[in-house]
């Protein structure tokens, strides 16, 4: 008996074991996905639902295309688990709320969804979407449309606002999208971002959630919330725009329903006096949002700009120093520049280094720490350069100047470079090169004719005869002017020839510093630093543009560097497909999750910026 005990037992488990592998197969044959409509024939205005059902173990479901529609909600996700005889059956549904905007016969295609044996594909819908009611109801109705629009543009609006509107070319100003609403709002949504065509923005960092404050705005009471701050440097004169905002919004409203107007308690009731709440429904309706543009008059600044002024702008100092002064061959030497204080920190570019030819030199590093407020941009930016000497002397490293136009004192400030010494000694190396520094012969009899024997007898002095006119020091005067104009001028012909070079080498080396940025980009992807991404991949797009065509960065827009490409004989394709990439950006950094798939972008991003190398060089 007790064996037949133990053998039962162990035919229990075997069977529970057996089931569990059979788990996989039973959600595998059974998986399937299904897509239904709540009507098939709706009117233009019309919501419906749209139901996505799958039956089995799914994940990573992508939705069809609902261009032809708006969607007003979703997806909303639910499932549910069921056990029947022994069979496990398991259901997710992913439900759409959307509108017919246009009339005609529209296809919504396969939705998509990865199940245990591999990607499934839905039915497709078909929908026909026909006009409204009669003509007098549609009269009625565009009479109440129209008085329900009017209504809509009083409870919810968008407006924009600026701390300034009279600025220099490069000084900041902030731009505030504002949301004003007195109904209760079940969702919003970006749907047009502003162009800031001529600016360069940095966002301002905002909370996730809409914070609602109380304000009135003429008199009357909203509740108000930020959508989107930002901080805008303009990069060139004249009379810009900051663009309007588009946007919609989902609002839930009362809806009073009609009473019948031949009954005489409903007449009672209805009056306002008593405000009946059981004579009233709630709807949500979408409304759509559009704030105001504003215009900025942006001044040139001064004309008197030093050679060395690169476009910096705002309250700035600077320093440079090494981390020594004295080292031997071959070992490495850290020059650094930090620029620090309150302007267009950002778009500094660090004065032009020559660096002398015995130094091997390498990319700079660049470091910022910047913060972002209502305040404007203040921080600090650090470039590091590597050096290697490979030859021991004596060198000097000549920097430009470092000019800012002070917004305080309305004029330029010249910040002198410090000269830089270092004192390279011979290094450890088997191999030297003697460069003939020591003491000659000739040097000793010089030196023996410099310090003579102090003659102990009294001197005598006789009187100068000769004629000034044709004497040396008559043609010294006379040429000194001469000798003094041709230095000046091979000095500034010298500081152009260095800015010259160093536009020339950013341009070879722009590739590469685009490439070690998106690196840097795709880091904060891998971390989720969303912002921190969007903002390197902003910066390795323009930064690229900025250096391979040497565009400064004052006058850089979309539209500078889409001449510029252009006239290199780049594909108005590529062109597009750059600036496109670049908007999207932008747009990703304004509409945050509602923006382009961070992913997707990184790649754009990367292979707008190989295909322009690729096209400059040919």
């Amino acid at each position: 008996m007790e064996r037949k005990i133990k053998i039962a037992h162990w035919s229990l488990y075997l069977f529970l074991i057996a089931s569990l592998f059979q788990v996989p197969k039973l959600f595998a044959q059974n998986e399937k996905l299904s897509a239904t409509a709540s009507s098939s024939t709706v009117s233009v205005g019309d919501q419906f639902q749209v139901t996505f059902t799958f039956t089995g173990n799914g994940k990573n479901f992508r939705a069809p295309d609902f261009s032809n529609f708006s969607v007003l909600m979703g997806p909303n996700q639910s499932s549910s688990v069921q056990i029947i005889n022994g069979n496990f059956s398991q259901t997710l549904s992913f439900t759409y709320v959307i509108q017919a905007v246009n009339e005609g016969t529209f296809k919504i295609g396969a939705a998509e969804i990865v199940g245990s044996s591999g990607k499934v594909l839905s039915n497709t819908l078909t929908i026909n979407v026909v006009k409204g009611g009669s003509s007098s109801q549609q009269q009625s109705g565009g009479q109440g449309t129209t008085q329900q629009n009017q209504d809509d543009s009083k409870n919810v609006f968008l407006k924009t606002f600026v701390d300034k509107s009279n600025v220099y070319q490069g000084e900041a100003l902030v731009v505030t999208y504002r949301l004003y609403t007195k109904v209760s709002l079940v969702n919003y949504s970006v749907e047009k971002i502003p162009s800031m065509n001529g600016f360069w923005s940095q966002d301002i960092a905002m909370p996730q959630q809409l914070q609602f404050r109380q304000e009135n705005f003429n008199g009357v009471a909203y509740n108000v919330a930020d959508i989107k701050k930002m901080v805008l440097f303009p990069q060139r004169s004249g009379t810009l725009t900051v663009d309007a905002m588009k946007g919609e919004v989902i609002a839930r409203i009362q809806v009073k329903r009609q009473g019948r107007s031949n009954d005489p308690f409903d007449q009672f009731f209805n009056d306002p006096f008593f405000n009946n709440p059981f004579n009233s429904s709630v709807k949500d309706v979408k409304i759509p949002l559009k704030g105001e543009a504003i215009k900025i008059n942006v001044k040139e600044l001064p004309g008197n700009a030093p050679i060395s002024f690169n476009g910096a702008v705002g309250k700035l100092n600077y320093e440079v120093s090494v981390d020594k002064n004295e080292l031997k061959a071959h070992e490495p030497v850290t020059l650094k520049i930090k620029i620090s204080g309150k302007g267009n920190i950002k778009l500094i570019d660090p004065p032009a280094i020559t660096f002398p030819p015995d130094f091997e030199t390498y990319d700079p590093k660049e470091n910022s720490n910047i913060n972002v407020t209502t305040a404007g941009v203040s921080g600090t930016k650090t470039i590091e350069y590597l050096l290697i000497p490979r030859n021991a002397g004596e060198f000097k490293i000549p920097i430009a100047n470092f000019t800012f136009f002070d917004l305080d004192k309305k004029s330029y400030q010249e910040i002198p470079s410090p000269e830089i010494i270092l004192k390279v000694n011979k290094g450890d190396e088997s191999v030297t090169v003697i460069t003939g520094t020591g003491v000659n012969k000739s040097d000793i009899q010089l030196l023996g004719k410099d310090i003579l024997f102090i003659k102990t007898k009294n001197p005598e002095f006789l009187q100068d005869t000769s004629p000034f006119f044709g004497s040396k020091l008559f043609y010294s005067f006379m040429t000194a002017p001469v000798l003094l104009f041709a230095g000046l001028l091979l000095f500034r012909r010298r500081q152009e020839n260095m800015k010259g070079k160093a536009g020339l080498l950013k341009s070879k080396r722009a590739n590469k510093l685009a490439q070690k940025r998106l690196a840097v980009a795709k880091k904060f992807l891998a971390s989720n630093d969303k912002e921190k991404f969007l903002d390197e991949i902003s910066k390795a797009m323009w930064g690229f543009i900025s250096d391979k065509l040497q565009i400064p960065v004052s006058d850089l827009s979309k539209e500078t560097a889409t001449d510029a490409l252009l006239k290199n004989n780049v594909d108005p394709s590529l062109v597009t497909e750059f600036t496109n990439t670049i908007d999207k950006c932008e747009f990703a950094r304004f509409a945050g999750s509602h923006g382009e798939s961070h992913e997707n972008l990184y790649k754009q991003a990367l292979e707008s910026i190989s295909k322009i190398e690729l096209s400059t060089r040919s």
